[in-house]
């Protein structure tokens, strides 16, 4: 039971589990693979432990580049989790940093108990239990069943504002829905002040687009048309017009359903997105950094991740039927918090339920960062495990990744980063496992997938081609995993063959 807890807890961190309703929400039916590889990933990996002979040693012979990009890839993934903790308190109307310092102060404090790792069942059952209250209400509430909603949703003409959303009865603040990025409009709008305010918009005039300021007093109005766009600007409080569409949401409930076509360059991505997980689930959990797993292990496994990935895909579809106004100015993970509060507005049960689902967040990230060291101490070359539990490396880990959070960025790309890493260096390694009789070829193997991972990343980071993609080369730099880990196995797979040859 143990074991299975901490392979669970390792992998589903909240920038994990989160992006998984994110993903479907903001892609339909497209989201769904995503969740699919979430699922099997830790499979593949405990699968290929289970082949294990009982008496596997390879252990003891991890190469020093592998430990080192396996402790990166914890640090990222404590990262992630503390970016979101900071926008779930950014969300909840708190100072940022208010919630990145009680994540992390958690965090040090679970560091600083030798029996953390005992805690790890607890902590995931509340943070099912958490998460799982709310859908509950929310079935409740629109009285329909996760597939029923969905084939409500798929069959709706338009998202609209309801009559009793937030938005239109109370006004709210326009960064809850956008955020820095600005409001664009496909069909007339008249937005109200909920307060005096002034708003900053693009107007549309021909083929010009003009930047204008409209000053408004409670109550006043202002009428913006298809094409104008909304710009993000402090304390503006706004209402909007009910029976009209969501700024930013799908066309149809069918187009969104559908998920859309894909062509060449997002199937390769996609390809690449299974390369990034898969390869992380086998860097984490897979061979030669555990004993041969039981049967039991994965079958629990398995079925609580399946459990999971239903719940999810829950969630998203109820989120789209009962809060479609989660759609305006794209989706991000914290953004689900809302959906209590916006689809029970008139219910007294909204706030907790949003308490509810970041309880959840805390008690998923607590438990994370304790799978996460005790599978680093795994590593250890030295044997002891001290590295997992060392205070002042994870002083240091905790305190960093804190002051990196402070300013904002996409927790799912983040975890992606530190995943695709493990993945390039990890799964080459994998697949040739002869290569662990010799450190020294898969040092080779290793530091080559690692600086092939780091140019791709670095050439989409700077020129944007990873945002998003849309050529070949832009896919590669989205998910570099791709390229990384054949040029790990080529080079794996010819230093072996060279080390033959020498012989």
């Amino acid at each position: 039971m143990r074991a299975a807890g901490t392979v669970l807890a390792a992998w589903l961190g909240p920038a994990t589990w989160l992006a998984v309703p994110t993903l479907l929400v903001a892609q339909g039916a497209a989201g769904l693979w995503p969740g699919l590889l979430i699922v099997v990933a830790p499979l593949l990996a405990l699968t290929l432990r289970a082949r294990l002979p009982a008496d596997d040693t390879t252990r003891a012979s991890i190469p020093l580049v592998h430990v080192a990009t396996y402790f990166l890839m914890v640090a990222l993934l404590i990262w992630a989790g503390l970016v979101l903790a900071g926008d779930l308190g950014s969300r909840l109307g708190a100072p940022r940093w208010h919630g990145i310092a009680l994540a992390a102060a958690g965090g040090l404090l679970l560091t600083a108990w030798r029996g953390a790792e005992r805690a790890v069942p607890v902590l995931l059952l509340v943070a099912g239990v958490s998460a799982l209250m709310p859908l509950i209400a929310l079935s409740a509430s629109t009285g329909l069943s996760p597939l029923a909603a969905w084939r409500a949703v798929s069959e709706r003409p338009a998202f609209v504002f309801p009559a009793t959303s937030r938005w239109v009865t109370e006004g709210r603040d326009l960064r809850l829905a956008q955020g820095l990025q600005p409001l664009r409009f496909e069909e007339a709008h008249r937005i109200t002040a909920a307060v005096e305010t002034t708003l900053r918009t693009r107007i549309r005039e021909g083929r010009q687009t003009l930047d204008r300021e409209a000053p408004l007093a409670t109550g006043q109005s202002f009428t913006l048309r298809p094409g104008d766009q909304l710009e993000p600007t402090p304390g503006t409080r706004v209402k909007f017009e009910a029976g009209r569409r969501v700024p930013g949401a799908p066309a149809t409930g069918l187009v969104w359903a559908d998920g859309g076509a894909q062509g060449i360059v997002a199937t390769l991505a996609s390809v690449g997105l299974g390369v990034t997980l898969l390869g992380a689930g086998v860097a984490l959990f897979g061979p030669p950094l555990g004993d041969r797993a039981s049967r039991g292990e994965i079958v629990l496994v398995g079925a609580i991740l399946l459990a999971t990935f239903w719940a999810l895909q829950a969630w998203a579809v109820y989120a789209v039927l009962a809060a479609p106004e989660i759609f305006m100015g794209g989706i991000t993970p914290d953004r689900l918090i809302d959906v209590p509060g916006l689809a029970m507005v008139a219910r007294p049960t909204g706030v907790p339920l949003q308490l509810m689902l970041v309880v959840a967040v805390g008690a998923s990230f607590m438990a994370s960062t304790v799978a996460l060291r005790a599978r680093l101490a795994a590593v250890d070359p030295a044997g002891d495990g001290e590295i997992g539990s060392d205070l002042g490396l994870w002083t240091m880990v905790f305190v960093m990744a804190a002051l990196a959070s402070l300013w904002h960025v996409d927790p799912w790309a983040l975890s992606l980063t530190a995943l695709g890493a493990g993945a390039a260096v990890f799964l080459p390694w994998a697949l040739l496992p002869n290569a662990a009789e010799r450190p020294e070829i898969a040092t080779v193997a290793g530091v080559t997938a690692l600086a092939v991972y780091g140019i791709l990343l670095l050439l989409g980071r700077v020129t944007g081609l990873a945002r998003p993609a849309e050529s070949l080369l832009g896919a590669l730099c989205e998910q570099p995993a791709l390229l990384a880990v054949p040029a790990g196995l080529g080079a794996l797979w010819l230093a072996t063959r060279g080390g033959r040859r020498t012989r």
